[in-house]
């Protein structure tokens, strides 16, 4: 089981169904409940309402095409087998993400690996009821049949899946599949970041890293705009390695550490175009002076934690702290790297302190991306103010299918 962020919990039900008919609709509800002195329901659905109304996930499985709807279905923009309680819009602290799958199983196996096919969909398709075509690419286009019918392509005619990109993300179908273990979804914009850290100079000192309250603070801000992203730190098996300690990295050495722990010196590597790449390090060099971060790269940059250790004193004089201190700029530079600059907002130094013009000129672009928030607001703008302001957010998604691909 993948071991990501937060709890990944591998539960499992099942629903005997004695009499099928065709086009039977199995009702399932879905809770999830927070244990405490007083149990409390947690919400987990998109729909609006008090108590367990606007919290539970309420769906109807086909028995006949293996399809579900209801308060989640295919192509739905957040996932298919994905929910959030954000989804209605209230964001409080008993929102919660669920990932989950519906299927039937044929046998006496609650575990048995399926193909996810229903005997009607094997009739339909001209093959074996019996058989077992898990993992199987029948038609030969590269997927195998049980990804292909659960995203609603048809497993035994052939399709250009290299080209196909519905979400519009900049990955295609094979990169969706291939990611897919990671709860990838191609109905829905996925963003891989894969992220090294730096060892601490002494033993005794603590390491160069992203907290993983800085990375569930990033991601449940792209998740609020149906993007979901994926934080490699060593749980997809490529991120989380210790880079030796450098008292300030440049250029030349950034470039070096990208090639060595990112590519692993194969520019050809499959991970190019897929996933972006960060870099923790203690400092970096920008213009001979220190810096918090940098996009040294299209697809790469990097952050400066131990900037940030130096001017936390006054950054918590600002309302902010350390994990948020993180999230921010790691976020701002993660900008940099799906498309977000050539705007007079945006890493414009006079919007830096009270004292400078622009730092009223701009208040209204509330981005992490303009320097009077950065290091203090994990999010980008949403473009609510005409006034010197414009919506990262529909930038991101517009210049996804060319900042994640591997064009460059």
């Amino acid at each position: 089981m993948f071991k990501g962020i937060d709890i990944w919990p591998e539960w499992a039900l099942a629903y005997n169904v004695v009499e099928y008919e065709e086009n039977k609709e199995i009702p399932i509800q879905i809770e999830l409940w927070k244990k405490g002195i007083i149990d409390k329901p947690c919400d987990i659905s998109k729909k609006k309402g008090g108590y367990l109304y606007g919290k539970t996930l309420t769906l109807f499985y086909n028995l006949t095409t293996g399809e579900w709807y209801g308060d989640d279905w295919r192509g739905d923009g957040n996932g298919y087998g994905h929910s959030s309680g954000g989804e209605d819009g209230k964001y409080n602290e008993d929102d919660y993400e669920i990932w989950f799958d519906i299927f039937e199983i044929v046998g006496d196996s609650w575990w048995s690996s399926g193909d996810r096919m229903t005997p009607w969909e094997k009739v339909k398709y001209g093959l074996n009821e019996s058989k077992n075509y898990g993992n199987v690419d029948i038609d030969g286009d590269g997927i195998p049949s049980d990804w292909e019918d659960k995203y609603g392509y048809n497993p035994v005619v052939p399709e250009d899946h290299k080209h196909l990109d519905p979400d519009n993300d900049g990955l295609d179908n094979v990169e969706e599949y291939m990611t897919s273990k990671w709860l990838s979804d191609p109905f829905c914009p996925d963003v891989f970041v894969e992220v090294d850290f730096m060892k601490a100079k002494y033993p005794w000192q603590k390491d160069y890293v992203l907290p993983k309250k800085s990375q569930e603070m990033i991601i449940s801000a792209f998740s609020k705009h149906n993007i979901t992203l994926h934080f490699d730190d060593g749980s997809m098996g490529g991120g989380g390695d210790l880079i030796p300690y450098d008292d300030r990295m440049y250029g030349d050495e950034l470039i070096a550490a990208r090639e060595k722990y990112f590519l692993h010196g194969d520019p050809n590597y499959w991970r190019r175009g897929v996933f972006h790449y960060g870099i923790m390090c203690c400092q970096m060099g920008w213009g001979g002076r220190p810096a918090g971060g940098r996009m040294f790269y299209i697809d790469s940059f990097c952050v400066g934690v131990q900037y940030v250790r130096n001017w936390l004193w006054m950054l918590k004089l600002q309302g902010s702290d350390y994990e948020t201190a993180l999230a921010s700029v790691t976020m701002h530079e993660l900008g940099h790297t799906l498309g977000l600059f050539a705007f007079d907002g945006i890493d414009n130094e006079t919007t830096r302190f009270p004292w400078n013009k622009g730092y009223y000129i701009w208040k209204n672009y509330e981005s992490c991306m303009n320097y009077r928030y950065v290091y203090k607001l994990v999010d980008y703008s949403d473009g609510d103010d005409s006034d010197h302001d414009q919506n990262d957010w529909e930038i991101i998604r517009e210049r996804l299918p060319r900042f994640q691909g591997d064009w460059w």
